[in-house]
């Protein structure tokens, strides 16, 4: 048998150990009372709920924050059937729209009847920013890749084609210099084309 003062030990060190992670932890159950949660927690709910929530809280006491309540109640009422999950949020935290991926789990009592649901979030901010970057050059790649495969093959086929017509055994030919002009003008195109490659190239880091 523990004693009153074994177990108060082991829950402050408990607590210790939550608080001393990063990643918000919180616990609650089936009314949506926090049973539990560490300070990242606080800290995090607190950046887009506009108030601090702690434990004996009701999780979706949200003030005016409807946002908060819409992007969560579902989750929550979800877990709660049993369900494990994890859902990306997208959320607006001091002016700044920072993603983050939640997990709900919910805990089981002995005759496994859903009690609860024990909840982690992490910032993913930095990865999602990462992966709309890629995105974003690979839109730029297609661009360059149709510029290169469709508007530099016109002009290049025709400056191929007026070069079959130039004489070159009478070059005072007055033909040549109308050839001449217009291999020029599907010249300078060309030239427009490429500087536009090179521009779009430049934008999302690549060399040309």
């Amino acid at each position: 048998m523990h004693d009153i003062n074994q177990i108060t030990r082991e829950l402050d060190n408990l607590r210790v150990m939550m608080n001393n992670v990063v990643e918000p932890i919180w616990l609650v159950d089936r009314d949506y009372i926090i049973v539990a949660c560490n300070a990242a927690f606080q800290s995090w709910v607190r950046a887009f709920a506009g108030k601090k929530l702690d434990k004996g809280d009701h999780v979706l006491d949200h003030g005016k924050n409807a946002v908060y309540n819409e992007k969560f109640e579902t989750c929550y009422a979800l877990a709660l059937s049993g369900k494990t999950f994890s859902s990306v949020e997208d959320v607006e935290i001091l002016g700044e729209l920072r993603y983050t991926t939640v997990s709900f789990n919910p805990v089981y009592d002995e005759n496994m009847k859903v009690t609860g649901i024990c909840c982690t979030a992490k910032d993913i901010t930095e990865h999602r920013q990462h992966l709309n970057k890629i995105e974003e050059q690979n839109t730029a790649l297609r661009e360059i890749a149709f510029i290169e495969s469709h508007r530099v093959r016109a002009p290049l086929a025709n400056i191929l084609g007026l070069e079959q017509f130039f004489n070159y055994n009478n070059l005072a030919d007055p033909a040549n210099g109308e050839l001449m002009k217009g291999i020029s003008k599907l010249s300078h195109e060309l030239d427009a084309i490429i500087k536009e490659v090179v521009l779009k190239s430049n934008n999302i880091g690549l060399q040309p």
